[in-house]
């Protein structure tokens, strides 16, 4: 699994990963072997471009139909390269000293995925304005600001939240528990193999 971002800077994510049963990879450069991708949180997205490089790698998994998970910034990722665009600042969603917001409602893949709805970890201040082609919200937080976005014919999901904090050596009894989004991210890895 390659989880795009920098060594070092990804470490829960990596652990989320390997407590799913995936290897992970972190490169920005490296993506030939990798099953599936992992877009994880970070820096903000300027305007409603991607650098080339991210768009570029996204490219070539969706292209491939190799699974993708964005989360947090990678979910906003995924929609600018879907064509969507974004708010730049949305009060409420990043809170100093406080990372739970109330339960976010779910339909689709996400609610089936995602069986219980206490609080989920959140800290963001950019969220999906316009939905991108092709892209469905089928999770959005009480204020109505999206969660969780799913493709409607690629293995692509995207959530706003942190679900690499509130799974597995990390799941909290106050927080949704992340696990099986991660799962998910493996299984969709495994039928490409069978495939």
């Amino acid at each position: 699994m390659l989880v795009y971002g920098i060594q070092g800077s990804c470490d829960n994510y990596c652990r989320a990963l390997a407590a799913a049963g995936m290897e992970a990879v972190v490169s920005t450069e490296k993506d030939a072997a990798a099953e599936g991708l992992l877009l994880p949180g970070g820096g903000d997205i300027f305007g409603d471009a991607l650098p080339v490089e991210e768009y570029q790698f996204i490219a070539r998994f969706a292209e491939a139909r190799r699974p993708i998970l964005g989360i947090c910034r990678g979910m906003q990722a995924l929609n600018v390269f879907f064509g969507g665009t974004l708010y730049d600042r949305v009060p409420g969603h990043q809170i100093p000293g406080e990372d739970m917001v109330p339960p976010p409602c779910a339909v689709g893949l996400l609610a089936q995925l995602l069986t219980t709805s206490p609080a989920v970890t959140s800290s963001h201040h950019q969220a999906v304005r316009a939905v991108g082609r092709e892209l469905t919200v089928c999770q959005w937080s009480t204020d109505g600001i999206p969660e969780g976005i799913c493709h409607t014919s690629l293995p692509v999901v995207g959530v706003q939240y942190h679900p690499e904090r509130q799974s597995f050596a990390l799941a909290r009894p106050d927080a949704a528990d992340g696990a099986p989004l991660f799962c998910w991210l493996r299984e969709q890895c495994r039928k490409r193999r069978v495939h």
